[in-house]
């Protein structure tokens, strides 16, 4: 008995997934694959062309899980928000309010890191602009609704009324924030990789929500 096609894919991303967790990018191999799944290494370049292809298509699952994980967060981002107003401990001013979403944001993202290390290293260990393979379909909409939760919040920043400047504020939030955790959080002591991380990443979202609101 011989699995559906779409199986197949799902099985393949989901074995290379397994393997980025194992051993990060260098583990995803062609061969060792298509045993796990019980495939001929040709179907791999059946489906995805070739194994950049796939690599390309593991990342747009854990990019879709990175962004599930953040909608899923919106409301306790919320509801943490309001009792810490209600405790006093954040001023009720639209510019803190950006700014607890933006860092509530964060935080989300640098538990995702955390608890999947091996496999986001993995990501960002892919040149997508060498690959040979072709962009998977929706594979940009997965990164561009990222970055719409963040544009989502900026909303209410008065230097953000346009919805141009908006967007390419989210992207260069996203931007920043994802470069701090590629340069500190998997470089020098794993045991304060998140303290350092989170540490510029206040001074990052501080100063922006500063510079938002300035008159």
């Amino acid at each position: 008995m011989t699995l559906e096609h779409d199986a197949v894919r799902e099985t393949l991303i989901d074995a290379t997934i397994a393997l980025m967790d194992e051993g990060g990018l260098p583990a995803v191999k062609a061969r060792p694959l298509a045993q796990a799944v019980g495939v001929s290494v040709g179907t791999i370049y059946n489906l995805f062309g070739n194994v950049d292809g796939l690599v390309l298509a593991a990342n747009q699952r854990i990019y879709a899980d990175l962004n599930a994980v953040g909608q899923a967060n919106i409301m306790p981002i919320e509801e943490r928000l309001a009792q810490r107003i209600a405790q006093g401990v954040v001023a009720d001013t639209a510019r803190d309010r950006v700014r607890e979403r933006l860092l509530g944001l964060s935080e989300v993202y640098i538990d995702f890191v955390a608890a999947n290390a091996s496999r986001w290293s993995a990501v960002l260990a892919f040149d997508r602009n060498r690959s040979t393979a072709g962009t998977p379909e929706g594979y940009v909409e997965q990164l561009d609704a990222m970055i719409d939760i963040i544009g989502r919040v900026l909303e209410s920043a008065p230097r953000c009324a346009a919805i141009t400047v908006r967007q390419q504020t989210a992207r260069a939030l996203w931007s920043s924030v994802h470069g701090i955790v590629t340069l500190t959080y998997f470089s020098g002591d794993a045991a304060t990789a998140r303290e350092r991380t989170w540490a510029l990443i206040t001074i990052l979202v501080g100063a922006v929500t500063d510079g938002l609101f300035a008159e």
